[in-house]
């Protein structure tokens, strides 16, 4: 690949993530919510300097990237070894289909036309069948074991496609579609939301890589995927119209301490149909509450969390493992619902006063960083090597950073926080066992090279 198209290929990622978070601070500073923050320059303040940050980190990574362009041999070899893990995962998913059914749902399959007509009664129903114990948990630790099987198949189907041959193209699809009905049967937005988002990056890797061969013209696939976006926002508008408290509807959030009412006088609301204005203004709230929260974590006094409490997962079962609440109860997001009732586990806090909990607020520029310099070599590895492991951390750093407005998202549950801690350790070792240096790049374990008839079998 020519290297001045492979550099604009490889700053994609950053600037457009650069302009989507600018666009989310924009929302809260403008947007329906009126939020009444004490220090606003402060806030700003901070969340410009996260993303000089990440930015920093992204652009170092471009001297490890550009060894493995000068160096890369293709991917052939790497094709061959990820389409057998492809095949794994998926023989792992079918056999935990029914048991993840059951857990997430409470039914044998999930139950995706109710989800469809009534996505708010769903979700609440099945909110108050987890909070009363989860009979099918174990299903859940079993599946944080097959972590990085089961986050692969969605972005490896996408990349490898073309590669694959008729069965797995459909096996594939069935457990893709199968994952995705778990969340519309229980009126959750988030797989949706994944899908949506992530799609076209999958798209652009595969083309850009030559492994995904598109039959159809690239525009309709612009419109194929700006129809799947349009249909999530409606699935989410019917969710949020129905959500208890009439916070989509009326357009009152409950912080825990207050009211806060959005303004139907916003030049924005005021061109919008009443479905419309919900979308809108929960998008709005969903991107905003997590910079409030930051803003109010800003002044709180805290002790470090020591590695656990960034995370929900972590926290939780640090808390099981040595008998207390500190690591849940002692984290920001902890503190702040114990000081102004704003919930640690029903509202969302932005990235950061999660990893300030164990890093402090000055440290976690630096995890931001290197949370940037992360995606940068991934999508980098993922663009000249077709490496599976790298197209699947790749994908976990996509939804990390969708979600910095919201939370530290992929650390949030146990199975995409396996998944990105047991990658991250394949990486490393797979950079040991093969004995190559820091200037190659080429973190990947090669089998023997296959033929072309051995790829499709």
């Amino acid at each position: 690949m020519d290297l001045m198209l492979f550099r604009k290929k490889w700053l994609v990622p950053l600037f457009f993530f650069e302009v989507y978070l600018s666009v989310t601070v924009a929302l809260f500073f403008f947007g329906p919510w009126p939020w009444e923050i004490d220090r606003p320059i402060l806030l700003i303040s901070y969340l410009a300097a996260a993303q000089l940050f990440i930015a920093i980190g992204y652009l170092l990574a471009w001297r490890r990237v550009l060894g493995q362009h000068q160096t890369t041999e293709g991917s052939a070899e790497h094709l061959s070894y990820g389409i057998s893990f492809l095949k794994r995962s998926l023989l792992i998913s079918c056999i935990l289909i029914i048991p993840t059914a059951l857990s997430r749902t409470g039914n044998f399959f999930p139950n995706i036309f109710e989800g469809l007509s009534d996505a708010g009664a769903v979700y609440n129903r099945n909110f108050e069948r987890l909070q009363d114990g989860n009979p099918f948990v174990a299903v859940e630790y079993l599946r944080m074991l097959f972590a990085p099987f089961l986050i692969a198949i969605f972005p490896l189907t996408v990349v490898y496609w073309s590669q694959l041959s008729l069965r797995f193209k459909l096996l594939s699809s069935v457990v893709i579609f199968f994952n995705l009905s778990l969340y519309l049967a229980t009126g959750t937005n988030k797989g949706m939301a994944d899908f949506v988002v992530s799609l076209p990056w999958l798209i652009f890797l595969g083309v850009s890589t030559g492994l995904l061969r598109l039959q159809i013209q690239r525009r309709w696939i612009v419109v194929i995927v700006a129809a799947l976006f349009i249909a999530f926002l409606q699935f989410f508008g019917m969710g949020q119209a129905e959500r208890e408290g009439g916070v989509g509807e009326l357009g009152v959030f409950n912080t825990g301490s207050g009211l806060v009412e959005a303004s139907r006088d916003n030049f924005l609301s005021l061109l919008l149909s009443d479905g419309q204005r919900i979308i809108f203004e929960s998008l709005a709230r969903y991107v905003g509450q997590g910079y409030y929260a930051l803003s109010m974590s800003l002044g709180l006094e805290h002790s470090s969390t020591f590695g656990f409490g960034h995370s929900m997962f972590l926290a939780r079962n640090a808390d099981a493992i040595f008998n207390t609440d500190y690591f849940t109860a002692g984290s920001l997001p902890g503190l702040l619902e114990l000081k102004y009732e704003w919930g640690m586990f029903t509202l969302w806090h932005s990235i950061y006063p999660w990893l300030a909990s164990d890093f402090g607020f000055i440290g976690t520029l630096f995890v931001m960083a290197a949370f940037g310099y992360l995606l940068g070599l991934s999508w980098g590895f993922s663009l000249l090597t077709a490496s599976h492991q790298w197209i699947v951390l790749f994908y976990l750093l996509l939804i990390l950073f969708f979600y910095i407005p919201a939370n530290n998202q992929i650390f949030q549950a146990g199975e995409t926080c396996m998944a990105f801690f047991f990658l991250l350790l394949a990486i490393l070792v797979g950079k040991k066992r093969t004995g190559l240096n820091d200037k190659s790049g080429d973190l990947e374990l090669r089998p023997d090279s296959p033929s072309d008839a051995q790829i499709q079998r």
